[in-house]
């Protein structure tokens, strides 16, 4: 199988930064019942319009999103997938290849064998970290595809596991290529 570069971005949700949205954007943070959680997301949606805007040369505030059936978020020119988990956000970025990306914060309270097992996924023993692990394969290789999680995705959208913050499990996923990964920033 032919490996494929991705470019991955891990931004801390906590930092202070330019804030970069459409008015459409602005309303949907405002439903958002919890300061942080408002905050967080409007800081990874502004990081992810700054880094795509330096890919396609593109003023960030200037990028159109269009969405797929189930809300996965394309533009022209780029293929790319954000996900983020408490203050921590991840985003990747392939030129040319559909790619998909999570990040997950592990917790000890979450039966996430039962969430395994609930979406299919066969292997459900393991260490809370390696079931964390297992899930990031699955939600990156699923939002690779731009499906939903319920889908079994097939065996040619394959899934690595990334370098994650303390504390959090991550993945990326390509379609029909190895991941090839660059950091672009190490995780904090």
């Amino acid at each position: 199988m032919n490996s494929h570069s991705v470019d991955v971005w891990t931004i801390h949700l906590d930092s202070a930064r330019r804030v970069i949205l459409t008015p459409e954007e602005q309303a949907r943070a405002a439903r958002f019942r919890f300061e942080g959680d408002r905050l967080h997301w409007t800081h990874a949606r502004s990081a992810l319009r700054e880094i795509l805007g330096a890919y396609v040369a593109t003023p960030p505030e200037a990028i159109q999103f269009t969405y797929g059936p189930n809300g996965k978020p394309s533009t022209r020119g780029i293929e790319f997938n954000l996900s983020h988990a408490r203050n921590r956000a991840m985003i990747a970025v392939s030129r040319d290849v559909p790619v998909g990306i999570d990040i997950e914060s592990i917790r000890e309270n979450v039966e996430i064998g039962k969430l395994l097992g609930r979406i299919g996924e066969t292997e459900t023993a393991g260490s809370t970290e390696q079931l964390f692990q297992r899930w990031t394969r699955r939600e990156a290789r699923t939002k690779a595809l731009g499906w939903s999680l319920m889908e079994l995705p097939p065996p040619n959208v394959i899934a690595i596991d990334l370098e994650a913050p303390p504390g959090f499990a991550a993945s990326a996923a390509l379609v029909d290529h190895l991941p090839s990964v660059h950091y672009c920033g190490r995780p904090e």
